[in-house]
């Protein structure tokens, strides 16, 4: 299912004309192992061999009122066993924790989860659990312009055409009933900085206020699957960040592109040799990938490239990656994936290039049950 899908269905409530209380949880058990192949000036730098393996717990509980009202409690958790790289793009907890409200006027969420522009965002297809935004390819072959460890924070370039900037930090938000398609939404953020974004705890502008606008779009044209997605994102004295996404679907095919720019604030925190360790501020980045579905099995390749406007900074995936549905509980993955990492200096530690060979099991479990129901 496609993410800014799940986003969506995630709200709409299960019983209707009555008083319920539901429930329902979900756990995802990922296990990988990666063996990458570094060229020649990188191989006595990196691991070529990385397992890896991870939990996610989500849960939700939701009390209907009548038709038009209802409270939902979410929670999401995860713990990743990488702990020798920790540029993984969610930290070690990933955590989200909020509340939201659906009225006929539309859903008011609070508490640590995504902006609405990120959660509208479309682009270049999943498949499987891989994806080539906010990619988790990081835990197989390093990548020097992306690091996250302890209390440093490092983006020399953007990781996601998704405005991912501010992670999961609390923010207000709220989104528009769907009108023939098409939702509006907005999200107020007092702190920029998360564990899941980009921003370090250590930057002075860390608690700045963010604003961010986002629409997204479903139709059917022609008997193609149509999505489009648009954010904008004004972050108080850190930059301004722009977005754009399609996905086409038809007969099993899924084609998608996005596209992000982010420019910085000509203010005492603009970008400048001396702050370079997050010069993503001032970049472009884009995606673009076709998958096929046929049956349990599916495969997509995908082609990934952020650049910084200020260095001379840029990363470049293609990935080739596979899925094939054992059960519904169940899906074997291969990926296959090459980076090219250039630093701002000819340094073998501010670089790296190499292929990722990557084998996957992932384990997935959902309930979903009646707590209370009155008719």
């Amino acid at each position: 299912m496609k993410k800014s899908l799940l986003f969506i269905l995630l709200s709409i409530p299960s019983i209707c004309n009555a008083k319920a209380l539901t429930s329902e949880y979900a756990v995802n058990l990922n296990n990988y192992y990666g063996y990458t192949d570094y060229s020649a000036p990188y191989k006595s730098l990196y691991k070529e061999n990385n397992i890896n393996a991870s939990i996610n717990l989500y849960g939700k509980t939701s009390y209907r009122f009548d038709e038009d009202y209802s409270v939902s409690v979410v929670g999401y958790i995860m713990a990743d066993s990488n702990k020798e790289v920790e540029n993984y793009n969610q930290g070690k907890w990933g955590e989200e924790f909020y509340a939201s409200l659906e009225s006929p006027i539309g859903e008011f969420s609070f508490g640590q989860l995504q902006n609405v522009a990120y959660g509208f965002a479309v682009g270049a297809p999943n498949v499987g659990s891989y994806r080539v935004n906010n990619t988790d390819l990081v835990n197989f072959i390093n990548n020097p312009n992306w690091y996250k460890k302890s209390n440093k924070t490092s983006y020399k370039t953007l990781n996601s055409t998704y405005l991912n900037t501010d992670g999961a930090s609390v923010k207000i938000n709220y989104i528009t009933p769907d009108y023939n398609g098409l939702m509006l939404g907005v999200s107020y953020i007092p702190d920029v900085y998360s564990q899941s974004g980009l921003v370090s705890k250590k930057a002075e502008y860390k608690n700045s206020d963010g604003y961010v606008v986002g629409a997204y779009g479903l139709w059917d044209v022609l008997g193609y699957e149509v999505e489009t997605s648009l954010g904008f994102a004004e972050y108080e004295d850190i930059d301004n960040e722009y977005s754009t996404g399609i996905s086409l679907y038809r007969k099993g095919f899924t084609f998608g592109a996005s596209y992000r720019k982010t420019k910085s604030k000509d203010d005492k925190y603009s970008i400048n040799k001396y702050t370079l360790y997050d010069a993503y501020r001032d970049g472009d980045v884009y995606n673009v990938g076709v998958s096929y579905a046929i049956g349990p099995f599916t495969t997509g390749i995908s082609y990934f490239d952020s650049k910084s406007n200020v260095s001379k900074n840029r990363d470049k995936i293609v990935s080739f990656s596979n899925s094939y549905d054992y059960n519904k509980n169940t899906t074997f993955s291969f990926i296959v994936a090459h980076l090219e990492s250039v630093g701002e200096t000819h340094d073998n530690i501010n670089n790296s290039k190499g292929y990722a060979f990557i084998l996957g099991l992932e384990l997935n479990l959902w309930q979903k049950f009646v707590l209370y129901q009155r008719i």
